[in-house]
């Protein structure tokens, strides 16, 4: 059985979505899902076998809605066990490191007060992720954020605001450290 292969991406969700720029090279299970559409660049990198797999490693590309996106630059590679989940539009740029078990969500997927709980739906916001963005381990990216280029945040890291280019930021919630 091979651990990995190289491929050209037609996978079809349920509305026939999920598009790629070329070549796609898939070292855990991908998982495009929901109604909404799914962009790949040339040369995206899904999962590593040498990185450690708890779980089951797939990565999950999730445009929940039928109006939401989910857009990939070239040359970004996924660790194992992701998720990027969009109500909205979650856009990552080229040549992008993403860690493991990182978790993207442009929603909160409910209303935070009280009575709107359990009713109403939460209002999503735009993510972006500009080019050559190094994203650690077990990050989580919130709803409304634009990660600058060429920064990087730190493993184990919430980031809730906007993070601006050429930084290192860490923390819960992550502030910047230091520039590069």
């Amino acid at each position: 059985m091979k651990r990995w292969r190289v491929a050209r991406l037609w996978v079809m969700s349920l509305d026939g979505s999920v598009r790629s720029g070329g070549r796609l090279m898939l070292h855990v299970p991908l998982i495009c899902d929901g109604k909404g559409r799914v962009s790949l660049g040339a040369k995206v990198s899904i999962g590593c076998t040498v990185a450690p797999v708890m779980g089951a490693g797939d990565v999950r590309l999730q445009a929940r809605s039928k109006d939401s996106l989910i857009d990939i630059g070239p040359g970004t590679s996924f660790s194992n066990n992701v998720q990027v989940i969009a109500e909205q539009r979650v856009t990552i740029g080229a040549r992008c490191l993403i860690g493991d078990a990182v978790l993207i969500m442009d929603s909160d997927f409910h209303d935070l007060s009280a009575e709107g709980r359990h009713g109403q739906p939460a209002t999503p916001a735009p993510i972006v992720l500009e080019d050559n963005v190094f994203i650690g381990s077990r990050v989580i990216i919130l709803k409304g954020v634009t990660i600058g280029k060429d920064s990087v945040i730190g493993a184990g890291s919430v980031v809730i605001r906007s993070i601006p280019p050429g930084v290192i930021a860490a923390g819960n919630p992550a502030k910047v450290i230091r520039t590069l």
